[in-house]
């Protein structure tokens, strides 16, 4: 979890607490020495309740996300795509060559490889891809990453 989102969860959470403290002070008429008590188990429960919910929201969200951006083998199984494997790659230029299992070199852009978001290769990762012929040469097309 970030620390952003811990801070605000214990931000929240203590004006949460000491808001509800004094609604229920003034509702049941509390005696002054447990305020603190009823600020505090107020405080732990909110605390509790917004760590929850930010674990739940952003834990299975980014695994599905992480998911969707590579592609296994099984799953390309039977697809007419050939192999090879990321010679290099420039992530601030976005583009690189992949070595092809026959031996020459393929350009890749980085609107090429499957996914959301950032899109990369690193150097010396297993891919698989369409090569096509581009008015400059060869180019590999739909690159997804291999596991």
């Amino acid at each position: 979890m970030k620390t952003k989102t811990i801070l605000l969860s214990v931000i929240y959470s203590a004006i949460s607490a000491i808001a509800a403290a004094y609604i229920l002070v003034a509702a049941a008429d509390l005696p002054a020495e447990n305020k603190v008590v009823a600020i505090g188990i107020l405080f732990v429960l909110c605390l509790i309740s917004c760590l929850l919910a930010a674990n739940g929201a952003g834990g299975e969200a980014s695994i599905e996300g992480d998911e969707s951006m590579y592609s296994s083998e099984d799953e390309d199984g039977d697809d007419d795509r050939e192999g090879g494997t990321v010679k290099w790659f420039n992530v601030t230029k976005g583009f690189g060559f992949i070595t092809r299992d026959q031996g020459d070199d393929v350009f890749v852009h980085f609107r090429s490889i499957r996914g959301t978001g950032h899109r990369s290769l690193s150097e010396g990762q297993r891919v698989k891809f369409e090569v096509v012929e581009s008015d400059k040469g060869l180019q590999a097309e739909d690159v997804s990453v291999l596991r």
